[in-house]
């Protein structure tokens, strides 16, 4: 039978996502883990063509470097989280978990919850600003374990 009251926890740092299972029993599962299908995470490989130039509206016919049109590190970003948040709202619907602690960098939490769904939403009971993606498995679950424990969990 599956599991309607337990609770998980998203670990992630805008390009890698852990996501531990039944912090409420003793050694749980194995975590889950996520990582960005972004080719580059490096604005310095992103940008390294040059800028493409334009010309002047007006009758002069100077031309101008354009800029980037928009951050494609924050767009990776914003993508990765889509398809974790996707996976997520596709187990708390299975019922798989009935809470959601999320522990992410904070630009990537920040993120998170802009694209967070209606549907997964009720179901988080904590966030914070810190990113624990490079912790070991078993200091990784300590510490996230402490963290949403010492949590009151509506």
């Amino acid at each position: 039978m599956k599991a309607t009251g337990g609770t998980w926890a998203l670990v992630s740092n805008g390009v890698r996502a852990r996501i531990l299972r039944a912090l409420e029993g003793g050694d749980g599962e194995e975590p889950i883990e996520l990582v960005s299908k972004a080719e580059s995470t490096h604005l310095r490989d992103i940008l390294s063509d040059r800028s493409g130039r334009s010309f002047a509206s007006d009758h002069s016919g100077r031309r101008s470097a354009m800029e980037p049109g928009s951050d494609p590190i924050r767009r990776d970003m914003q993508d990765f989280a889509s398809d974790t948040l996707e996976m997520l709202e596709g187990h708390h619907r299975a019922r798989d978990f009935g809470r959601l602690a999320i522990l992410a960098e904070p630009g990537m939490l920040g993120i998170l919850r802009q694209q967070m769904p209606a549907g997964l939403r009720p179901a988080v009971v904590l966030e914070r600003p810190v990113n624990l993606v490079g912790l070991p498995a078993a200091e990784l679950r300590e510490t996230v374990r402490r963290l949403v424990m010492s949590e009151p969990l509506e």
